[in-house]
């Protein structure tokens, strides 16, 4: 393997999924993965060859709360939800469904 193929099985690499017309054919650009660029009214999925983690600001659009987790507030997120249950209705949301596909491109790409 080269380095460009190594480094993300080491690095963390994040991408922002903020965007309501978020979409599967046009891959997130990654962001930078340090403090001063994370934003509390962003939704982020962090990656590694290991684990995918989302990181949900505090103070993000309720539409991306209840588009994942089917609640008003962030306070009412239920951490140990599955991903069968958030993905229940993936075919009813065109936001759900680019963001079911692009982790599942992260999936494979490993």
């Amino acid at each position: 393997m080269n380095p460009e193929e190594l480094l993300p099985l080491f690095s963390p690499q994040i991408i922002s999924i903020s965007n309501r017309d978020l979409n599967d054919q046009e891959y997130p650009p990654l962001e930078v993965l340090e403090r001063a660029y994370i934003r509390p009214d962003n939704i982020y999925l962090m990656y590694n060859s290991m684990c995918i983690y989302m990181y949900i600001g505090r103070q993000c659009d309720p539409f991306f709360i209840y588009e994942i987790f089917k609640v008003e507030d962030i306070k009412q997120v239920d951490k140990l939800m599955s991903e069968d249950e958030m993905f229940a209705n993936v075919a009813e949301s065109g936001y759900l469904t680019a963001l079911y596909n692009i982790i599942n491109q992260i999936r494979y790409q490993r």
